[in-house]
């Protein structure tokens, strides 16, 4: 039978190929997705979400907004990342006329209370329907999840068989701060509480996803696929390249989310080792730090598997095969 899963997302270039993985895979069956802040406004990300989804043949799988902002302090947002609409160069319909900015952080709120955030209750409630436990995906700040915890922890223990978290660096440098991976840093407050819940985690940092790289030549030879579907596709992948060069200096870009889908149909695809992770909620440079004890110096026993390593090559032709049909 297919592993249930929900996905908790900001799409995102690199998200959007990690939801065509997801849904176009047989192994898999995609209960929910909810959305979040992180790479644009979560209007904007949840718009992304429905479209993808529609694209991708699985409109009937529901999507609910979620956090607006972090927990406690004021949103980020990767635009210079993903662009303005958050899929780069690709073509998206316009935002419903009722989409609304960010509202202004009341003072000592956090962003459960935000009147558009459905997503924690909507995850508890597909969680309580769910025949068995579910899978949950999560490739954006962690904020949903944090709330959904604190809502009904026990239903959350219970009822999800692990979370897979795309963030976080056991020890490669970070690409926010020096040492701070971007969904660590928009929200650390929320991945210190899902670190604490007492549920299976897997982190898929940047020691692993780095490893998944589309050079710059493959992203040009699919903007000129015979199929205009793969050419949507490689619209983003020539905006994210040009962020990767002009970031980086690189010759190609980074693919982080399709490896926390992967690695859930091929284990083998990255190497583990449980460790105590801590996450730095200070405000200076290591602000959302995921400080990883890979000798057990804390004496703490793990609350995470975490990647360490991972095959790059075999993770981005499994998400451009099953994803969008071609082969490399």
């Amino acid at each position: 039978m297919p592993i249930p899963v929900m996905i908790d997302t900001d799409p995102g270039i690199d998200d959007a190929l990690a939801i065509a993985l997801a849904v176009r895979s047989p192994e898999l069956s995609v209960i929910a997705v909810t959305t979040t802040y992180g790479n644009s406004q979560v209007a904007v990300t949840t718009r992304n979400a429905r479209y993808l989804l529609e694209r991708l043949g699985a409109r009937t799988v529901p999507v609910w907004p979620g956090a607006a902002r972090p927990l406690l302090r004021p949103p980020a947002f990767a635009l210079d990342t993903h662009g303005e609409e958050g899929l780069g160069y690709a073509a998206v319909p316009p935002l419903p006329p009722d989409s609304a900015a960010v509202p202004p952080l009341p003072p000592d709120s956090i962003a459960a209370t935000d009147p558009p955030n459905q997503a924690p209750r909507a995850m508890l409630e597909t969680l309580a329907a769910a025949d068995e436990p579910v899978t949950l995906i999560a490739l954006g700040p962690l904020t949903n999840v944090a709330l959904a915890v604190a809502l009904d922890r026990e239903r959350c223990q219970q009822s999800l068989r692990e979370i897979i978290w795309m963030g976080g660096s056991a020890g490669a440098p970070g690409n926010t701060t020096p040492v701070s991976e971007w969904n660590a840093w928009c929200d650390p407050e929320a991945a210190r509480m899902v670190f604490a819940a007492d549920i299976p985690v897997r982190m898929v940092g940047l020691d692993a996803t780095r490893c998944v790289f589309m050079p710059a030549a493959l992203a040009a030879e699919l903007g000129r696929h015979p199929d205009p579907e793969v050419r949507w596709w490689a619209d983003m992948w020539r905006f994210y390249v040009e962020f990767h060069q002009r970031s980086e200096q690189l010759e190609g870009c980074v693919m982080n989310d399709p490896l926390a889908v992967a690695i859930l149909l091929r284990p083998e695809l990255a190497r583990w080792q449980p460790m105590y992770v801590a996450v730095d909620c200070g405000w200076g440079l290591t602000r959302g730090q995921t400080i990883c004890d890979r000798f057990g110096l804390t004496g703490n026993p793990a609350n995470a598997a975490v990647a360490l390593e991972a095959d790059g090559q075999a993770t981005l032709a499994l998400a451009l095969e099953r994803g969008l049909g071609v082969r490399r």
